[in-house]
């Protein structure tokens, strides 16, 4: 599938965005429920979402969630919600288990992080794009600020010349800024959802590194600014300053 500017996927694709959304954050807690510009994140996140992908015919977005909280709120406000509330060691591996549990199958599925309030088309078209092209998974990188460099929360990526991942590391290692946010070829899912957890991804609690220990390329576009992502206070004022400054879209 592959959205353009000119013409939405074909009707019969199968895209399935889900937004996980855990109440249990360290840095900030409730960050689901933290309002930005006066909405729930995970409630503008969603509605993000679903206009990236309004040109997708029969697109689906859901929030997957282990709390009664965040299932009231995004529900309240329209959304699909699987609840999932056994134990996962990551975002992607409760959103595998909530889709196998329902016997979902899909041609693409997408983890956009419940902390991306501004993610748009642009972002979510590459991800598309490069599963096309046969990538079985994607994902996002962005040039990386000297300010970011040090900070642990800004995990960093490196790429082969083709442009796939050989590293990601919350250390300050030469490379690019990840940008959360996710696309899985259908049939690999039920591979990514059977992973056990590997070494380097304990160390680092980074789940994309699974892949890379099980051999899976992760192909990594590269998007011409960064995408802001709420992962401390200080990316809550950010945001609230940027949306004062358009005006509150």
């Amino acid at each position: 599938m592959l959205i353009d500017d000119a013409a939405a996927a074909p009707a019969n694709s199968r895209i399935v965005a889900c937004i996980p959304a855990r109440f249990g954050s360290t840095r900030v807690p409730g960050k689901p429920l933290q309002r930005v510009g006066g909405v729930p994140l995970v409630v503008r996140v969603h509605g993000a979402v679903r206009r990236a992908l309004s040109g997708v015919a029969g697109a689906r977005v859901v929030v997957v969630t282990d709390d009664a909280r965040i299932e009231d709120v995004a529900a309240s406000a329209g959304a699909e919600v699987w609840r999932h509330d056994a134990p996962c060691l990551s975002g992607t591996q409760r959103i595998l288990r909530a889709a196998s549990a329902r016997g979902l199958s899909v041609d693409a599925l997408l983890n956009v992080q419940g902390d991306q309030p501004f993610v748009s088309a642009a972002h979510l078209r590459p991800l598309l794009n490069a599963l096309a092209a046969g990538a079985p998974v994607a994902t996002l990188c962005a040039p990386l600020s000297p300010g970011d460099r040090d900070r642990r929360e800004r995990v960093k990526v490196v790429r082969d010349a083709s442009g796939r991942a050989l590293y990601f590391s919350r250390a300050a290692i030469p490379g690019a800024l990840h940008v959360g946010v996710y696309g899985f070829r259908g049939d690999v899912l039920p591979r990514l959802a059977a992973l056990p957890r590997a070494p380097l991804a304990d160390a680092e609690d980074l789940e994309q590194l699974d892949w890379l220990h099980a051999g899976l390329p992760v192909q990594v576009a590269e998007l011409p600014e960064s995408l802001l992502s709420i992962d401390t206070p200080e990316d809550l004022a950010a945001a609230e300053a940027w949306l004062a400054a358009a005006g509150n879209p």
